[in-house]
């Protein structure tokens, strides 16, 4: 069995492909470090590959195209915070090319792959940020809610087509992983811990549920974005993030 993670070399990915260690998978962990430790696993590869760039995802795909791949976790993005005369143009074109178009690339390559081989599983990593909007944090938002309804729109096309491969949608709300460091912000409540947010990922996805919300706290906010108008969670979602800017 074969496992391939993006953005496995910290934070949920990484806490991930140690799960899938210990079930014995071989774990192609791909990241843009230079170098990446594979000593604490028994089966492990490790592809460098910057998904910011076209050319590098192109590489990323051509190098997979005869491999089999029975569990591909479309984990790599990073966010931003700031206001929009703040924010950094070049690093925001930068997180959509990770967050959207990479993400969009290698899912729908892995995808059509699995249809073909007719098996497998997907997890994509979206977030909470995708059941709302933001000021402050505005493009990471936006992003998320992207690969929410494009894993969903691709989950059900393969249910009409009665495929057993599964796609399944992690929405985590803050995790104690790099993201505060990248983003420039800090939490306003305690994040929850990767190793608990990725065995809930784990277990769930094996399961073929759709969307995966790791917490009750983070269950009851999903909820309740269901009950407010966009403009009332816009405001509430905003105020919150302007008082997380470091």
């Amino acid at each position: 069995m074969i496992a391939l993670i993006t953005g496995g070399t910290s934070g949920i990915g990484l806490a991930i492909a140690k799960i899938l260690n210990q079930r014995q998978y071989e774990i192609y962990i791909v990241g843009s470090r230079e170098e990446f430790s594979l000593e604490e696993f028994s089966n492990a590869h490790y592809f460098r590959c910057n998904l910011a760039d076209d050319k590098e995802v192109d590489r990323l795909l051509e190098a997979f195209k005869d491999i089999n791949i029975d569990v591909f976790i479309d984990n790599a993005g990073f966010g931003d915070i700031g206001t929009f005369l703040e924010t950094s143009d070049q690093k925001e074109m930068q997180m959509i090319d990770v967050n959207i178009k990479a993400m969009h690339r290698t899912l729908k390559f892995f995808v059509n792959k699995m249809y073909a081989q007719g098996s497998g599983r997907i997890l994509v990593t979206s977030s909470l940020a995708a059941f709302s909007s933001s000021g402050y944090m505005s493009t990471y938002y936006a992003t998320k809610v992207y690969s929410l309804h494009l894993s969903l729109g691709y989950r059900r096309e393969l249910k009409d087509k009665k495929s057993p491969v599964t796609i399944s949608v992690l929405c985590p709300g803050p995790v104690a992983t790099g993201f505060e460091k990248t983003a420039n912000v800090k939490f306003s409540i305690k994040p929850v811990s990767k190793e608990k947010v990725a065995k809930v990922a784990v277990k769930k996805l094996f399961k073929g549920k759709a969307i995966i919300i790791p917490t009750f706290k983070f269950k009851f906010l999903a909820f309740m974005s269901h009950f407010s108008s966009k403009l009332l969670s816009n405001y509430i979602v905003s105020k919150t993030a302007r008082k997380r800017r470091k």
